[in-house]
Protein backbone atom coordinates (compact mmCIF):
# COMPACT_ATOMS: atom_id res chain seq x y z
CA UNK A 1 0.00 0.00 0.00
CA UNK A 2 2.84 2.18 1.06
CA UNK A 3 4.85 1.61 -2.59
CA UNK A 4 1.59 2.29 -4.42
CA UNK A 5 1.25 5.71 -2.87
CA UNK A 6 5.05 6.69 -3.57
CA UNK A 7 4.36 6.02 -6.78
CA UNK A 8 1.72 7.97 -7.34
CA UNK A 9 3.25 11.33 -5.81
CA UNK A 10 5.95 10.52 -8.21
CA UNK A 11 3.90 10.43 -11.45
CA UNK A 12 2.25 13.42 -9.68
CA UNK A 13 5.44 15.45 -9.55
CA UNK A 14 6.16 14.17 -13.25
CA UNK A 15 3.31 15.60 -14.75
CA UNK A 16 3.79 18.76 -13.02
CA UNK A 17 7.06 19.29 -14.28
CA UNK A 18 5.96 18.41 -17.88
CA UNK A 19 3.48 21.62 -17.19
CA UNK A 20 5.79 24.39 -16.01
CA UNK A 21 8.09 23.06 -18.72
CA UNK A 22 5.50 23.45 -21.65
CA UNK A 23 4.59 26.96 -20.09
CA UNK A 24 7.47 28.30 -20.13
CA UNK A 25 8.25 26.83 -23.90
CA UNK A 26 5.57 29.10 -25.24
CA UNK A 27 7.45 32.23 -23.70
CA UNK A 28 8.64 34.16 -26.84
CA UNK A 29 12.41 34.19 -26.28
CA UNK A 30 14.84 37.39 -26.67
CA UNK A 31 15.43 38.12 -30.22
CA UNK A 32 18.62 40.31 -29.32
CA UNK A 33 20.96 40.31 -25.83
CA UNK A 34 20.40 43.52 -24.02
CA UNK A 35 23.84 44.96 -25.21
CA UNK A 36 23.10 44.43 -29.16
CA UNK A 37 20.82 47.25 -28.85
CA UNK A 38 23.61 49.32 -27.89
CA UNK A 39 25.85 51.74 -29.72
CA UNK A 40 29.01 49.73 -30.93
CA UNK A 41 31.28 53.56 -30.07
CA UNK A 42 31.25 54.03 -26.69
CA UNK A 43 30.08 57.92 -27.19
CA UNK A 44 26.46 58.27 -27.51
CA UNK A 45 24.90 60.23 -30.78
CA UNK A 46 24.41 63.27 -28.09
CA UNK A 47 28.12 62.96 -27.09
CA UNK A 48 28.74 63.13 -30.61
CA UNK A 49 26.70 65.99 -31.25
CA UNK A 50 27.91 68.06 -27.91
CA UNK A 51 31.13 67.70 -28.78
CA UNK A 52 31.40 68.14 -32.45
CA UNK A 53 29.18 71.79 -31.15
CA UNK A 54 31.65 72.93 -28.39
CA UNK A 55 34.63 71.88 -30.97
CA UNK A 56 33.04 74.16 -33.88
CA UNK A 57 32.43 77.44 -31.63
CA UNK A 58 36.15 76.51 -30.48
CA UNK A 59 37.63 76.87 -34.41
CA UNK A 60 35.54 79.77 -35.33
CA UNK A 61 37.18 81.69 -32.27
CA UNK A 62 40.59 80.29 -33.62
CA UNK A 63 40.05 81.01 -37.23
CA UNK A 64 38.08 84.44 -36.55
CA UNK A 65 39.20 86.41 -39.52
CA UNK A 66 41.55 89.59 -39.24
CA UNK A 67 42.67 87.80 -35.57
CA UNK A 68 44.95 85.97 -33.98
CA UNK A 69 41.61 84.25 -31.70
CA UNK A 70 41.13 84.46 -27.78
CA UNK A 71 42.84 81.18 -27.37
CA UNK A 72 42.96 82.08 -23.57
CA UNK A 73 39.26 81.47 -23.69
CA UNK A 74 39.99 78.65 -26.18
CA UNK A 75 42.45 76.52 -24.20
CA UNK A 76 40.55 75.73 -21.14
CA UNK A 77 37.47 74.97 -23.19
CA UNK A 78 38.79 72.36 -26.25
CA UNK A 79 40.48 70.75 -23.36
CA UNK A 80 36.87 70.18 -21.00
CA UNK A 81 35.61 68.70 -24.28
CA UNK A 82 38.16 66.22 -24.60
CA UNK A 83 37.79 65.05 -20.81
CA UNK A 84 33.91 65.46 -20.74
CA UNK A 85 34.11 63.42 -24.69
CA UNK A 86 37.12 61.46 -25.13
CA UNK A 87 35.95 58.86 -27.10
CA UNK A 88 34.28 60.79 -29.73
CA UNK A 89 35.24 61.66 -33.41
CA UNK A 90 35.00 65.10 -31.85
CA UNK A 91 37.59 65.21 -29.50
CA UNK A 92 40.20 63.71 -31.59
CA UNK A 93 39.69 67.26 -33.26
CA UNK A 94 39.56 69.09 -30.29
CA UNK A 95 43.50 67.89 -30.27
CA UNK A 96 44.30 69.33 -33.19
CA UNK A 97 42.09 72.67 -32.97
CA UNK A 98 44.08 72.82 -28.98
CA UNK A 99 47.79 72.13 -30.85
CA UNK A 100 46.40 74.97 -33.29
CA UNK A 101 45.76 77.32 -30.46
CA UNK A 102 49.38 76.55 -28.41
CA UNK A 103 51.56 77.17 -32.10
CA UNK A 104 49.53 80.46 -32.08
CA UNK A 105 50.98 80.84 -28.72
CA UNK A 106 54.38 80.41 -29.27
CA UNK A 107 53.57 76.93 -27.11
CA UNK A 108 55.25 74.28 -29.61
CA UNK A 109 56.71 71.74 -27.22
CA UNK A 110 52.65 71.18 -26.18
CA UNK A 111 51.29 72.05 -29.58
CA UNK A 112 53.95 69.03 -31.26
CA UNK A 113 52.36 66.63 -28.90
CA UNK A 114 48.87 67.17 -29.65
CA UNK A 115 49.41 66.95 -33.06
CA UNK A 116 51.15 63.62 -32.84
CA UNK A 117 48.05 62.63 -30.28
CA UNK A 118 45.76 63.84 -33.59
CA UNK A 119 47.55 61.43 -35.84
CA UNK A 120 47.53 58.29 -33.40
CA UNK A 121 43.84 58.99 -32.90
CA UNK A 122 42.83 59.66 -36.62
CA UNK A 123 46.13 58.44 -38.81
CA UNK A 124 43.41 59.17 -41.76
CA UNK A 125 41.35 61.92 -40.06
CA UNK A 126 40.96 65.07 -41.75
CA UNK A 127 43.65 66.66 -40.31
CA UNK A 128 46.33 64.50 -40.66
CA UNK A 129 47.94 65.81 -43.45
CA UNK A 130 48.34 69.47 -41.86
CA UNK A 131 49.32 68.37 -38.91
CA UNK A 132 52.52 66.66 -40.29
CA UNK A 133 53.20 70.06 -42.06
CA UNK A 134 52.99 71.75 -38.66
CA UNK A 135 54.80 69.16 -36.45
CA UNK A 136 57.58 69.57 -38.70
CA UNK A 137 57.52 73.37 -38.90
CA UNK A 138 56.97 73.51 -35.16
CA UNK A 139 60.49 71.04 -34.30
CA UNK A 140 62.07 73.69 -36.76
CA UNK A 141 61.53 76.90 -34.91
CA UNK A 142 61.30 75.25 -31.49
CA UNK A 143 65.35 74.08 -31.92
CA UNK A 144 65.90 77.34 -33.32
CA UNK A 145 64.59 79.65 -30.84
CA UNK A 146 65.51 77.09 -28.00
CA UNK A 147 69.12 75.06 -29.15
CA UNK A 148 70.62 72.45 -27.07
CA UNK A 149 73.22 73.69 -24.93
CA UNK A 150 76.01 71.99 -26.98
CA UNK A 151 74.53 73.43 -29.94
CA UNK A 152 74.99 76.68 -28.46
CA UNK A 153 78.34 76.31 -27.32
CA UNK A 154 79.63 74.98 -30.77
CA UNK A 155 77.81 78.65 -32.39
CA UNK A 156 79.69 80.72 -29.34
CA UNK A 157 83.11 78.81 -30.20
CA UNK A 158 82.67 79.85 -34.04
CA UNK A 159 81.45 83.48 -33.16
CA UNK A 160 84.03 84.58 -31.05
CA UNK A 161 86.88 83.15 -33.06
CA UNK A 162 85.26 85.45 -35.60
CA UNK A 163 84.63 88.27 -33.55
CA UNK A 164 87.97 87.98 -32.66
CA UNK A 165 89.42 88.18 -36.03
CA UNK A 166 87.27 91.04 -36.78
CA UNK A 167 87.19 93.01 -33.18
CA UNK A 168 85.55 96.57 -35.00
CA UNK A 169 82.66 94.86 -36.03
CA UNK A 170 79.66 95.23 -34.04
CA UNK A 171 77.30 93.07 -35.49
CA UNK A 172 79.44 90.37 -34.94
CA UNK A 173 79.52 91.33 -31.53
CA UNK A 174 75.85 91.80 -31.38
CA UNK A 175 75.65 87.89 -32.87
CA UNK A 176 78.22 86.55 -29.94
CA UNK A 177 75.96 88.80 -27.04
CA UNK A 178 72.99 87.19 -28.63
CA UNK A 179 74.16 83.35 -28.03
CA UNK A 180 75.85 84.38 -24.52
CA UNK A 181 72.19 85.30 -23.43
CA UNK A 182 70.81 82.40 -24.55
CA UNK A 183 73.26 80.13 -22.77
CA UNK A 184 72.44 82.29 -19.82
CA UNK A 185 76.28 83.55 -19.79
CA UNK A 186 75.12 87.31 -18.83
CA UNK A 187 78.48 88.97 -17.44
CA UNK A 188 79.99 88.15 -20.94
CA UNK A 189 76.68 89.79 -22.49
CA UNK A 190 77.41 92.84 -20.05
CA UNK A 191 80.91 92.93 -21.37
CA UNK A 192 80.14 92.75 -24.43
CA UNK A 193 77.54 95.15 -24.75
CA UNK A 194 79.42 97.80 -22.34
CA UNK A 195 82.27 97.88 -25.83
CA UNK A 196 79.74 97.85 -27.99
CA UNK A 197 78.62 101.05 -26.74
CA UNK A 198 81.93 102.38 -26.16
CA UNK A 199 82.78 101.94 -29.68
CA UNK A 200 79.25 103.88 -30.77
CA UNK A 201 77.25 105.72 -28.56
CA UNK A 202 74.16 105.76 -30.28
CA UNK A 203 74.01 101.91 -29.51
CA UNK A 204 72.98 102.67 -26.05
CA UNK A 205 69.47 103.51 -27.47
CA UNK A 206 69.15 100.44 -29.46
CA UNK A 207 66.28 98.04 -28.75
CA UNK A 208 67.77 95.13 -27.71
CA UNK A 209 70.64 96.58 -25.29
CA UNK A 210 68.55 98.89 -23.92
CA UNK A 211 66.22 96.07 -22.58
CA UNK A 212 69.00 93.69 -21.41
CA UNK A 213 71.22 96.34 -19.99
CA UNK A 214 70.61 99.52 -17.80
CA UNK A 215 73.73 102.20 -17.53
CA UNK A 216 74.37 103.28 -14.35
CA UNK A 217 76.41 106.34 -13.16
CA UNK A 218 79.91 106.47 -12.29
CA UNK A 219 80.30 104.20 -15.55
CA UNK A 220 78.59 101.32 -13.81
CA UNK A 221 75.85 99.08 -15.55
CA UNK A 222 73.58 96.60 -14.75
CA UNK A 223 72.16 93.38 -16.69
CA UNK A 224 68.64 92.80 -16.80
CA UNK A 225 68.59 89.12 -16.38
CA UNK A 226 65.33 87.24 -15.93
CA UNK A 227 65.40 86.92 -12.28
CA UNK A 228 66.35 90.86 -12.01
CA UNK A 229 63.51 91.32 -14.50
CA UNK A 230 60.86 89.37 -12.64
CA UNK A 231 62.13 91.03 -9.14
CA UNK A 232 61.20 94.68 -10.88
CA UNK A 233 57.95 92.96 -11.83
CA UNK A 234 57.19 91.87 -8.26
CA UNK A 235 57.61 95.08 -6.94
CA UNK A 236 55.59 96.61 -10.08
CA UNK A 237 53.00 94.12 -9.65
CA UNK A 238 53.16 92.29 -6.15
CA UNK A 239 49.81 90.77 -5.49
CA UNK A 240 49.55 87.40 -7.29
CA UNK A 241 46.50 85.31 -7.40
CA UNK A 242 47.46 81.25 -7.35
CA UNK A 243 45.80 78.19 -6.69
CA UNK A 244 42.64 79.31 -8.53
CA UNK A 245 40.17 76.68 -8.58
CA UNK A 246 35.96 76.58 -9.19
CA UNK A 247 33.30 73.92 -8.10
CA UNK A 248 29.71 73.80 -8.17
CA UNK A 249 28.10 73.99 -4.95
CA UNK A 250 24.21 73.98 -3.19
CA UNK A 251 22.45 71.11 -5.00
CA UNK A 252 19.01 71.62 -5.26
CA UNK A 253 16.91 69.19 -3.33
CA UNK A 254 14.23 68.71 -6.68
CA UNK A 255 16.12 69.18 -9.89
CA UNK A 256 19.51 68.11 -8.26
CA UNK A 257 21.80 71.34 -9.94
CA UNK A 258 23.87 73.03 -8.60
CA UNK A 259 22.60 76.39 -7.65
CA UNK A 260 26.18 78.43 -6.99
CA UNK A 261 29.51 78.46 -9.39
CA UNK A 262 32.30 78.67 -6.50
CA UNK A 263 35.52 79.81 -7.26
CA UNK A 264 38.39 80.09 -4.48
CA UNK A 265 41.92 80.20 -4.32
CA UNK A 266 45.23 82.34 -2.77
CA UNK A 267 46.29 85.64 -3.18
CA UNK A 268 50.07 86.59 -2.24
CA UNK A 269 52.39 89.34 -1.55
CA UNK A 270 55.48 89.08 -3.95
CA UNK A 271 56.83 92.46 -2.71
CA UNK A 272 58.68 93.41 0.31
CA UNK A 273 56.14 96.22 1.58
CA UNK A 274 52.59 95.86 2.93
CA UNK A 275 49.87 95.73 0.58
CA UNK A 276 46.38 97.73 1.85
CA UNK A 277 43.24 97.06 0.63
CA UNK A 278 43.54 94.39 -0.77
CA UNK A 279 40.51 92.85 -2.59
CA UNK A 280 40.02 90.16 -5.44
CA UNK A 281 37.30 90.59 -8.30
CA UNK A 282 35.58 87.18 -9.13
CA UNK A 283 33.77 87.19 -12.82
CA UNK A 284 31.99 84.12 -14.56
CA UNK A 285 31.58 84.20 -18.56
CA UNK A 286 29.49 82.56 -20.82
CA UNK A 287 31.55 80.94 -23.97
CA UNK A 288 32.35 84.26 -25.97
CA UNK A 289 33.40 86.54 -23.03
CA UNK A 290 29.63 87.54 -21.83
CA UNK A 291 29.59 88.12 -18.53
CA UNK A 292 26.77 86.36 -16.22
CA UNK A 293 28.13 87.27 -12.97
CA UNK A 294 30.69 89.13 -10.59
CA UNK A 295 31.92 89.56 -7.00
CA UNK A 296 34.50 90.93 -4.44
CA UNK A 297 36.50 89.14 -1.95
CA UNK A 298 37.72 91.42 0.65
CA UNK A 299 41.24 90.30 1.56
CA UNK A 300 42.23 93.70 3.57
CA UNK A 301 45.69 94.44 4.92
CA UNK A 302 48.44 91.70 3.56
CA UNK A 303 52.13 91.87 4.89
CA UNK A 304 55.18 91.48 2.74
CA UNK A 305 55.13 87.90 1.65
CA UNK A 306 52.32 87.28 3.54
CA UNK A 307 49.50 84.85 1.68
CA UNK A 308 45.65 84.40 2.70
CA UNK A 309 42.55 82.70 1.26
CA UNK A 310 39.81 83.39 -0.51
CA UNK A 311 36.22 82.04 -1.40
CA UNK A 312 33.43 83.53 -3.33
CA UNK A 313 29.92 81.95 -5.01
CA UNK A 314 28.06 83.29 -7.41
CA UNK A 315 24.81 81.91 -8.64
CA UNK A 316 23.57 84.87 -11.50
CA UNK A 317 22.92 82.38 -14.61
CA UNK A 318 20.00 80.50 -15.45
CA UNK A 319 21.74 77.32 -15.76
CA UNK A 320 25.36 76.07 -14.41
CA UNK A 321 26.07 74.77 -17.55
CA UNK A 322 26.33 77.58 -19.31
CA UNK A 323 29.47 78.96 -17.18
CA UNK A 324 32.48 78.86 -19.24
CA UNK A 325 35.37 80.25 -17.82
CA UNK A 326 35.96 82.46 -14.59
CA UNK A 327 38.60 85.46 -14.40
CA UNK A 328 40.04 86.59 -10.68
CA UNK A 329 41.44 90.28 -10.54
CA UNK A 330 43.29 91.59 -7.71
CA UNK A 331 43.50 95.22 -6.82
CA UNK A 332 45.23 96.78 -4.01
CA UNK A 333 46.68 99.89 -2.25
CA UNK A 334 50.39 101.26 -1.33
Amino acid sequence: MMQSYVRIRYVGFLLCLLVVLAASSCITPRSTSPSAILPVSPANVADERAAAKEVEEARLVIQKEGDAGDNTTVIPRLLETISKYPSTKAAADAHYWLGVAYYDIGGYRDAIALFNEYLRLAPQGEYAAKCATIVAQATSEYDEKFPSPEKLDEAIKGATAQANADPGSIELSMQLAELFWKRGNYDEVGAIYKKIVGQDPAYAKNEVIKNRIEFLPNNEQMVLTPAEVQRRQAEAQPLAIINQSSFRSGEDLFTRTSRYYSVSGQVVNRSGSVLNGVQVIVTIYRFGNVVLDTTTATIGRLNAGEIRAFSVRLSNYDNVENVDRYECVGTFQR
